[in-house]
C-alpha cells in the first residue's frame, strides 16, 4: 500500500512540474525553464525524467546561451588524428595564465556524468542522435571553465526533427582534422590483415555497421558512417560557418606545425575565447614534441582505387591533401 501511495505522489509531482515547464516553453521563457529544472537537480529521477521529456525541444528552440561555458570540439574520422592536437592543447593550457581547462573524450565524459544521475547499461547511436543536446547540456552544466574541450569521432548529423549534432548555444567552435583518404584506407586495410573487402566496408561503411566499446561497464554503440559521409558532414559550409569551424589537414600538422598550431589559438581567440597567444609556448611544445612523420606504404590496386573514388572523388578533387 505504501508503495502505491509513493508512486501516486511521485506521479503527481512529475505532472505538476511538467505543466510548469511546458508553460515556460509555451511562453518562450527559456531562462525560467532552465531555472526551474535546476531546482529539481536534487531529485535525480524526477530531474532526469523531465530533462529527457522536454530538454531537447527546449534547447532546440532556445536562442540564447544557457551557460557561460561552451564546447570546443576536436573531431576526426580516425581517433588517432586528434591525438597530437589534443596533446598540444593540454600542454598549452598548462603553460599559459588563463587555462581553458582539460580535454576529455566525449563518450567518457558523458558516461561519468550519466552514471552520477542514473544507472545505465548501454548507449546506442540513436541515443546520441536523439539526446545530443541533453548530453551536451549535462556536460556544460558541471563545467567551471569558459570552454570544455571534447574529442569526438561521430559524424555531424541532422535529424528530420531539426536536431543536429550540436548548435551554437552549446558550441563555441570546432576543429576538424582530415587525413589523406588513401592513408586512412591503407591503415584500415593493414588492421584488416590485407582483406580488401573488409577494409572497403569499414572505410565506406557500406553495411551501416556500428562498432561497440565499453566504458565503465557501459556498452556504447559508435557509428561513424563512412569516411566520405563523415568528412562531408563536418566540412559542410553551413556547419563550418554556424559553429566557427576550422578544417585542418593532418599533413599540415606534420609539415607546417608551427603555423598550424598558431592558427588554432588564433581561431579560438577569434571565436571569443579568453585565451592568450603565446608563440614561445607553441615553439617550446614543438621542440619537445616534434610530430611523427610516419610514412604509410599505400598499396592500393587500380580496381580498389576506382571503387573507392566513386564515393570520395568530390572531396579529393576539392582538397589538396598533400599541401
Amino acid at each position: 500500500m505504501l508503495k502505491v501511495i509513493m508512486s501516486v505522489l511521485t506521479n503527481i509531482k512529475y505532472q505538476y512540474n511538467l505543466r510548469i515547464l511546458q508553460d515556460f516553453i509555451s511562453s518562450n521563457s527559456y531562462s525560467d525553464f532552465f531555472a526551474q529544472l535546476e531546482k529539481l537537480k536534487g531529485n535525480n529521477k524526477l530531474y532526469t525524467q523531465l530533462l529527457t521529456t522536454l530538454g531537447s525541444s527546449a534547447i532546440l528552440d532556445n536562442k540564447k546561451d544557457i551557460f557561460s561555458s561552451k564546447i570546443i570540439w576536436l573531431s576526426s574520422f580516425m581517433s588517432e588524428d586528434t591525438a597530437y592536437i589534443a596533446h598540444f592543447l593540454d600542454f598549452y593550457n598548462k603553460n599559459i595564465k588563463n587555462s581553458l581547462g582539460t580535454i576529455n573524450q566525449y563518450e567518457e565524459k558523458l558516461i561519468s556524468i550519466l552514471n552520477d544521475i542514473s544507472n545505465i547499461e548501454n548507449l546506442t547511436f540513436s541515443d546520441f542522435v536523439d539526446r545530443s543536446y541533453i548530453y551536451q547540456y549535462l556536460i556544460l552544466h558541471e563545467n567551471t571553465n569558459k570552454v570544455k574541450f571534447l574529442k569526438n569521432h561521430l559524424p555531424f548529423f541532422s535529424t528530420k526533427n531539426n536536431f543536429n549534432f550540436t548548435k551554437n548555444t552549446l558550441t563555441n567552435s570546432f576543429i576538424y582534422i582530415i587525413d589523406n583518404p588513401y592513408n586512412v584506407y591503407q591503415k584500415i586495410k593493414n588492421n584488416s590483415k590485407g582483406d580488401k573487402t573488409l577494409a572497403q566496408n569499414i572505410f565506406l561503411n557500406l553495411d551501416n555497421h556500428s562498432s561497440f566499446t565499453k566504458i565503465n561497464n557501459v556498452e556504447i554503440e559508435i557509428n561513424k558512417q563512412g569516411w566520405h559521409t563523415h568528412v562531408l558532414s563536418w566540412i559542410d559550409s553551413n556547419v563550418v560557418n554556424s559553429l566557427n569551424g576550422k578544417i585542418i589537414l593532418k599533413n599540415d600538422v606534420i609539415t607546417n606545425t608551427f603555423e598550424t598550431l598558431s592558427s588554432l589559438i588564433l581561431h579560438f581567440i577569434q571565436s571569443g575565447t579568453n585565451i592568450e597567444m603565446d608563440y614561445n609556448v607553441i615553439k617550446n611544445f614543438i621542440d619537445k614534441n616534434p610530430p611523427e612523420n610516419i610514412s604509410i606504404d599505400v598499396d592500393i590496386s587500380q580496381k580498389e582505387k576506382k571503387f573507392i573514388e566513386k564515393y570520395i572523388s568530390d572531396i579529393v578533387f576539392n582538397i589538396n591533401f598533400e599541401g
